[in-house]
């Protein structure tokens, strides 16, 4: 982490007397990430003051992980400054090959391989036999198809896209057709076809978008700026019990002490004995008519999780009185048996913070 910090102090620059109060917050950001402040083996100045009657100064500083390689061996070349007023620095760093997947899969949304999936997994679901569940380790086995059934569906039809800066919500396969076209042609009116059929593309996803907002959701909030996405402060990492949370396992680790602290937590349950005992009845069973009525109150825009199956394709399966039945019989298995399968107990976990706080290094900020 190097660059200009604009920030004067004694500890890099011999010659000023003084401590700024930003120090220690850029010292602890740096130690959160692993780095601490590399001194160069020549120490001098690091940006000449254009006023001779100003003094120069050290307030571009690099910050490296210590067990790197170039750590304290980077060199100031003021050589090499010419006009400028800071002083080029050399920095030899060793890094390890990462390899960072930008890329994901998807079925676009009413396209021939939407209809495809949605007809698979129907076929696979009549498929299933859940006419017997007797045991738990029966459900376990008829769910762990059912996800296979999902799993299987969803990647012979899904495509794997790759995330880039010019990636748009509207962007629809007639445009990418049309890109294509006048890149192996060059010819000027392949292009204003591809400039055509973006706009076709703009119009329909933003119409259809408006419609829906105000037919369906009827949330013209939706359009307006503080419902965007909130970006984070860049110098700020989620503390607990003051360390910083950098790795995955940590985040998960302080937001599971946090959000869970009541867990294993001994309480005295004697206030239930002042209760009433009431008469012990069955659990009715799931209808079709319940669990479709449940179903229908779901948002078919909401994100599926780990098996992609979304509230929309399960609306789409179970439009199917067979498949409903099956679902049905899963779910009854359920709760006949107390058990819930292992599968249903797989989730994505997204953490989103919470709008106007004072700092985000809380987990009760998110």
């Amino acid at each position: 982490m190097t660059g200009n910090f604009n920030i004067r102090d004694n500890n890099w620059d011999p010659n000023y007397p003084y401590h700024s109060v930003h120090t220690e917050d850029l010292l602890t950001l740096a130690k959160s990430l692993g780095l601490d402040l590399s001194l160069p083996t020549n120490p001098g100045p690091t940006r000449f003051a254009d006023n001779p009657r100003d003094t120069n100064s050290v307030i571009d500083l690099a910050f490296i992980n210590p067990n790197n390689s170039g750590f304290g061996q980077h060199s100031l070349h003021p050589e090499l400054r010419r006009p400028l007023d800071h002083v080029p620095r050399i920095i030899e760093v060793s890094i390890n090959e990462t390899n960072i997947d930008n890329s994901f899969w998807s079925i676009s949304k009413d396209s021939e391989e939407e209809k495809n999936f949605t007809k698979a997994i129907a076929d696979g679901t009549l498929a299933l036999d859940t006419s017997n569940i007797i045991s738990k380790e029966n459900l376990e086995v008829v769910v762990q198809r059912l996800a296979s059934i999902f799993n299987e569906a969803w990647y012979s039809q899904a495509k794997k896209k790759r995330i880039t800066k010019h990636s748009k919500e509207w962007w629809n396969q007639m445009c990418a057709e049309s890109l294509n076209r006048y890149r192996n042609t060059g010819d000027i009116e392949h292009w204003r076809e591809f400039k055509s059929n973006t706009r076709i593309a703009k119009k329909e996803f933003f119409d259809n978008k408006i419609y829906k907002i105000a037919s369906s959701n009827k949330r013209p909030w939706n359009f307006m700026n503080w419902v965007k996405k909130k970006n984070l402060p860049t110098i700020e990492s989620i503390l607990y019990e003051g360390q910083p949370c950098n790795t995955l396992p940590d985040l998960w680790h302080t937001l599971h002490s946090s959000y869970n602290s009541a867990k294993n937590r001994p309480i005295n349950a004697s206030f239930l004995n002042e209760i009433p005992q009431a008469d012990q009845i069955l659990w009715p069973p799931f209808s079709k008519q319940e669990f479709t009525d449940a179903i229908a109150k779901c948002s078919s825009s909401s994100t599926p999780g780990p098996d992609y199956i979304s509230w929309k394709y399960l609306k789409s399966l179970i439009t199917n009185d067979r498949c409903l039945q099956k679902i049905v019989q899963i779910a009854n298995a359920c709760i006949d048996l107390e058990f819930w399968p292992s599968h249903f107990k797989s989730s994505n976990t997204v953490v989103i913070p919470k709008p106007n706080k004072n700092n985000y290094n809380s987990p009760k900020s998110f």
